[in-house]
């Protein structure tokens, strides 16, 4: 697969990612954990049909379940907070917020894969700090709540990110995506009994897309960073932001003021920053 084409994949899962947050904002009346629910049990679906095509093993290898647990810990408290954020907040501030994971996964990446941080890193970690609270605007009162909830999404995103930094050369990527899926779409379940919505014929079909849409954009972005090194691809997921911002004006008529705009492109030219260092 060539360079342009992973670009490509790249910049189609950002749209998948984008989209998937209006249609999470267009289902006001859906419980917040209906949502998270299929937003997994589609993934899920998929993942089981190629495993099972494939004759492999539905859960990996005994040694690797801790790191596959992790994943799904971080990645389904990560996504709660995510939608949480997003139904709160402007899609594109949720987005900005969310862009924040991969500072934390360099964090993270330190202590845990003994990875280096070098003063590029630094600087980069301090203006990505400043971008977000120039998103999150500090009140100190529960109108903050939504921001933090985005703030803490990216961080535990990182730290998901890093177990999958961890087995990505110990188990198949499907296998990863069913056992997330699967312990995800589990977790749902006891929230029905406290707070449920019968979907209407409308919302069915907007729930089957929000996890056909996570489900692609899960599958593009892999195959684009399995098909070219993360160091020339990653900014363009970046682009998401572009893509909530847009969306959530044509459906939503939302638009960001100054201070998101500003920490928003303080966070992608620090981003861009390190993604030149690390080409060069």
């Amino acid at each position: 697969m060539t360079k342009n084409k992973s670009i490509l994949l790249m910049l189609f899962s950002a749209f998948t990612f984008s989209s998937m947050q209006i249609i999470v904002k267009l289902l006001p009346e859906v419980p917040l954990m209906e949502k998270v629910f299929f937003r997994n049990f589609i993934s899920l679906i998929i993942a089981y049909f190629i495993i099972k095509r494939k004759d492999q093993s539905f859960f990996g290898l005994k040694e690797n379940r801790k790191y596959l647990f992790y994943r799904y810990l971080f990645g389904f408290s990560g996504l709660i907070l995510f939608f949480y954020a997003t139904t709160q907040m402007l899609a594109a501030d949720a987005a900005i917020l969310n862009k924040l994971s991969p500072i934390f996964v360099m964090i993270l990446a330190h202590y845990f894969l003994k990875e280096k941080i070098n003063k590029t890193k630094i600087l980069v970690l301090v203006v990505s700090v400043l971008g977000a609270l120039l998103v999150i605007k500090p009140q100190f009162n529960f109108s903050i709540l939504p921001a933090l909830a985005g703030f803490i999404s990216a961080i535990l995103s990182g730290a998901a990110f890093v177990a999958i930094k961890l087995l990505a050369d110990k188990e198949s990527v499907y296998r990863t995506v069913f056992y997330f899926s699967f312990l995800s779409s589990l977790s749902c379940i006891p929230f029905f009994f406290f707070e449920f919505v019968i979907p209407n014929f409308h919302q069915l079909l907007l729930l089957i897309l929000l996890g056909l849409l996570a489900a692609l954009g899960q599958i593009a972005l892999t195959t684009a960073y399995k098909a070219c090194p993360a160091s020339e691809i990653s900014i363009y997921d970046y682009s998401n932001i572009i893509f909530s911002s847009v969306l959530g004006y044509i459906f939503l008529q939302e638009i960001p003021d100054w201070l998101s705009i500003v920490g928003g492109l303080l966070i992608i030219a620090s981003s861009f920053y390190l993604f030149m260092k690390s080409k060069n």
